[in-house]
């Protein structure tokens, strides 16, 4: 039965959460999440993205606590806003390098 992140037990969000977070700062770090920017209507990205700019001298294991407790709303609201769904475990149902591969191959190209 597959859930989104809102209804999902406390320890199988914490555990979607995580490896959002580590999908997420792998490509802020390397390409920017512009794709997310794009599909993001609340500011969730703008919120994320500033914690990670003011805190950029953390290392990676204090920028994932500091966004789970200070930035949890955001993560939890752009999931939401990206419509994925999630096992009892809190794996999506797409893992997430498949998921932006499969958004990027649907974007227009050539603008």
């Amino acid at each position: 039965m597959m859930a989104t992140i809102d209804q999902l037990s406390q320890e199988a969000q914490q555990t979607a959460l995580e490896n959002f977070i580590a999908f997420y700062t792998a490509h802020y770090h390397a390409d920017g999440m512009d794709v997310l920017s794009q599909l993001d209507q609340s500011g969730h990205v703008a919120d994320i993205n500033q914690y990670l700019l003011d805190n950029r001298s953390l290392t990676a294991e204090d920028v994932k606590n500091g966004l789970l407790t200070q930035r949890r709303g955001n993560l939890i609201g752009l999931i939401q806003a990206l419509n994925i769904s999630f096992n009892a475990n809190g794996i999506p149902d797409t893992p997430w390098e498949t998921w932006l591969q499969n958004i990027v191959a649907d974007l227009p190209q050539g603008l």
